[in-house]
Parts: structure tokens; sequence; C-alpha cells
């Protein structure tokens, strides 16, 4: 699932990294993160989310998408819940 991610996170942004590059914990967005990328583009990468792993999103916070372990923790625990 973290290459799913890394990968699309590459691709939505037109990055110059290979998936590869981008480690687990590191701020994928805002002032902490190396690629220049901001609160909206948070939100345009947690819609992409939403789509791709049918996530339901009625109250969450940016910081669940801040790095690739967030977002890995924050799907695993929708799916766990869903699954209930």
């Amino acid at each position: 699932m973290k290459h799913l991610i890394k990968k699309e996170f590459v691709e939505s942004y037109n990055l110059s990294v290979s998936p590869d590059e981008i480690q687990d914990d590191i701020h994928l967005f805002g002032e902490k993160s190396p690629y220049g990328l901001d609160s909206m583009d948070v939100l345009l990468f947690i819609n992409l989310m939403k789509n791709k792993f049918d996530l339901q999103l009625e109250a969450i916070s940016t910081t669940s998408f801040q790095t690739v372990n967030n977002i890995v923790d924050f799907i695993e625990k929708q799916k766990q819940q869903s699954s209930l």
C-alpha cells in the first residue's frame, strides 16, 4: 500500500523523484515538506485517496495525511471500521 500511495503522490504532483525516494515518515505537505506542497495540495490528495480507497471522510484532519505512514494508518483504520 505504501508504494501505491507514493506512486500516486509523485504522479499527482508531477514530482521529479521516484516513489522509492519518498521516506515513509517525511512530511508531504506544509512547511516541513521538501516538495513545496501546501494545504490546498493536501486537500486534492485527500480527495484522490478517498476515491482510490473508497474512504468515508466526514470529519478528517489534514494531519492524517502528512506522511505516508499517517495515510496508511488512516486507511487501515477506515477499512477496519467499515468491516465491523
